[in-house]
């Protein structure tokens, strides 16, 4: 299953970016980087991931395109059925969001949730998770199935 599946990383932290890649490239993934959800929506042209790691918040102001990009994603049947794994911070740096996939799930199409910081182990976990279910659960959103 994982030889060389295709991991798109969207994180705008080189040091995050090189402990992810580290991490999965370990385990056999290949990893494709990029650094901002413009650039990854380039990368999606040329190489259709299996799965996309996506970080919500980008730039210095902690602009949440991450949340902008998965809806973008689900909304192009293109690429709708690549599961996302949403790798964020925003509830250490903004506790008051209080985010869950559990419980803001019908707002936000993404397949699974790690808080930033994470542990190795949970990273594979999920990916792996991921890996095996094929297609996103979202692949049709807003619709529901």
């Amino acid at each position: 299953m994982n030889e060389k599946s295709k991991i798109l990383i969207v994180e705008d932290d080189n040091d995050m970016i090189e402990s992810i890649r580290k991490i999965l490239e370990i385990k056999g993934y290949y990893t494709i980087i990029a650094f901002d959800p413009d650039e990854a929506g380039n990368k999606l042209l040329n190489e259709k991931p299996d799965v996309i790691i996506l970080d919500v918040m980008f730039g210095n102001k902690g602009e949440t395109k991450g949340f902008d990009f998965a809806y973008k994603i689900r909304n192009d049947k293109q690429f709708s059925d690549i599961p996302i794994l949403m790798l964020t911070a925003i509830n250490v740096k903004k506790p008051y969001f209080n985010f869950s996939v559990t419980t803001d799930e019908e707002y936000l199409p993404v397949d699974g949730f790690l808080d930033k910081p994470f542990q190795t182990d949970e990273l594979i976990s999920k990916v792996e998770k991921l890996l095996k279910q094929k297609t996103s659960k979202w692949k049709n959103w807003p619709e529901k199935e």
